[in-house]
């Protein structure tokens, strides 16, 4: 069994202001004797979605944007991984002879201006920029593992190690999918209002990989530690009255106190939770 990667492209779109990046990535996966179709869609899948990761960090870098910004590509890459959007998935099957291949197409865009304000804002928190690194370790790890696991189903011998290899493949799978919904979640989090907790996320990745330890800090951090939503205005007639007081105004030029990172506008916040891929 070998897993391919191919190329992702990049094409201009949306309107002429905006630099709206639309990605085309491919992924497939040569099915084996003791494949089944479930797992190779998923593993033709993750092949993409590596794919299609990658190219988008490799862009990001000569962003000018995102270059001034001073960040790696270790951080583009932990950062990005709940901002790219897909738009689409495809899942085809073709024959290479005897060989059964399962092909994986992702359309997914991205907004560089918008990937330029959620690093600044991920960077400046530290849940969320210590979790997502850590996210981004473990899963270049569990990579590594999923190879060593698709070479031992190759090669087991009896039943009982064809199972054993096919459960540890499997559970490898869920943890890294699970591990790619609690990096959206955290994405969401700080990118969205208070009001916006992605429970229904992290739910999900309960659900792929109830042990996962990511799980229970992201839990924990987004119930008690909530971002600062911005100041609310009062309504007319709602404040009473006081006495006028002298108050320090910066200087001609100056600018008042600086804002909290979570007090970052995000342009797209008021949307719903982005897609992930699965």
């Amino acid at each position: 069994m070998v897993l391919y990667l191919a190329f992702a492209s990049f094409l201009a779109s949306g309107p002429a202001f905006a630099d709206v990046r639309v990605v085309n990535a491919h992924g497939e996966h040569r099915m084996g004797d003791r494949d089944t179709k479930e797992d190779a869609v998923r593993l033709a899948t993750e092949t993409a979605k590596r794919n299609a990761l990658e190219q988008v960090a490799t862009y990001l870098e000569s962003v000018t944007v995102v270059r001034d910004m001073d960040v790696t590509k270790d951080e583009i890459r932990s950062y990005t991984a709940g901002l790219v959007i897909v738009l689409n998935q495809q899942i085809s099957t073709v024959l290479d002879g005897d060989v059964v291949v399962i092909k994986a197409d992702l359309l997914a865009q991205m907004d560089t201006d918008e990937v330029a304000r959620a690093i600044t804002a991920l960077r400046e928190n530290e849940d969320a920029r210590v979790q997502l690194a850590a996210l981004k370790q473990e899963n270049e790890r569990l990579q590594e593992e999923l190879h060593a696991a698709n070479l031992t189903l190759s090669h087991a011998a009896t039943p009982e190690q064809v199972q054993q290899a096919a459960q540890k493949r499997k559970e490898i799978l869920n943890r890294v999918q699970s591990n790619a919904m609690v990096s959206q979640a955290w994405t969401n989090w700080v990118l969205a209002s208070p009001a916006g907790i992605p429970q229904a996320l992290l739910n999900s990745a309960i659900g792929l990989a109830p042990s996962n330890p990511h799980i229970a800090i992201a839990q924990q951090a987004i119930t008690y530690r909530q971002p600062h939503a911005p100041p609310v205005p009062p309504r007319p007639g709602s404040r009473p009255g006081r006495m006028p007081t002298h108050e320090l105004v910066p200087p001609p030029g100056g600018s008042g106190a600086p804002r909290t990172p979570n007090e970052i506008i995000h342009g797209g916040s008021s949307r719903s939770p982005r897609p992930q891929y699965r």
